[in-house]
Formats: C-alpha cells, structure tokens, sequence
C-alpha cells in the first residue's frame, strides 16, 4: 500500500500515527482494509469497463496515490474511531 513511500517516511508515518494512539496493530489492519477495499474496487471498475484492472492500475489510473491514502485513512478512521488522523499524519 505504501511501496511509493521510503523506508523513512513510512517509520515517520507510523510514528506520527503512533503519537495519535494508532497502534502497529491498527496500521496493520487499516493497511489491509484498504487493501481489500482497492482490490474491490479494481474489480468492479474492471467490470465496468470490460476488462481486467489490477489494483496497481486501478490507484495509478484512476485514484491516484491521494486516493489511495484518502482510502487508508477511512479504513484507520473506522477502526480507530480517531475522525481527524488525516490533519496530522
């Protein structure tokens, strides 16, 4: 979810998250919830349009990595309950 990021600024990330009460555990999980929910999303955009979109082509093409991130933070917002970690994080 986070390969366009460095090694740094996914530690800084984790660590400006942490200071908000995010637990590795919650990252985690909100990583996989947004994965889940971009590989649905590929698939019905594919759908769509006729032809197979792999979740790779579905972020670069369609969402864009500002998308990507925006689906992260719903996925940590509803896991943490945390409304505002999209200010600071």
């Amino acid at each position: 979810m986070f390969r366009h990021l460095t090694t740094g600024e996914r530690r800084a990330l984790a660590s400006r998250l942490a200071a908000r009460g995010v637990t590795p555990q919650q990252f985690a999980q909100a990583q996989e919830q947004a994965r889940t929910t971009t590989e649905a999303l590929a698939r019905a955009y594919g759908e769509a349009i006729g032809r197979q979109v792999t979740p790779v082509e579905f972020i670069t093409g369609v969402i864009g990595i500002e998308g990507a991130g925006r689906l992260f933070v719903c996925a940590l917002h509803e896991i943490t309950g945390h409304t505002d970690l999209h200010r600071d994080a």
